[in-house]
């Protein structure tokens, strides 16, 4: 899962931050993770490692556009296939209270207006 806090140029953006709140509510229990959400992330990482190849080669390599686009499409996914988990997790009763604070966390997005 740490991986996917990895820095990339995506770092900013809203899927990026919503999957960023979910890790830190599966951290509580990792083993909580189901095996889709587990695939997601390996998925997500696999991105992440050939944009950095790609930017390590070259920044104006063509195909870095279009793995920048999987990227987003991939921390989606980890999103939808990790999110059951996380409500999971998250619907305990009497909940630790760093959990509890993990969940609050999970519903609320940054604002996406551009900061121009």
């Amino acid at each position: 899962m740490a991986h996917a806090e990895k820095k990339d140029s995506v770092n900013g953006n809203v899927p990026n931050a919503q999957l960023q709140k979910e890790l830190a509510v599966l951290r509580f229990q990792p083993d909580s993770a189901s095996e889709s959400c587990i695939n997601a992330l390996k998925e997500l990482h696999k991105t992440q490692d050939l944009i950095d190849k790609k930017e390590q080669r070259s920044s104006s390599d063509p195909d870095l556009a279009i793995a920048h686009d999987v990227l987003e499409s991939d921390f989606e996914n980890a999103i939808e296939m990790c999110s059951p988990d996380v409500r999971r997790l998250c619907g305990v009763h009497d909940p630790d209270v760093k959990l509890a604070k993990a969940c609050e966390n999970v519903g609320s997005l940054p604002d996406t207006t551009p900061e121009n």
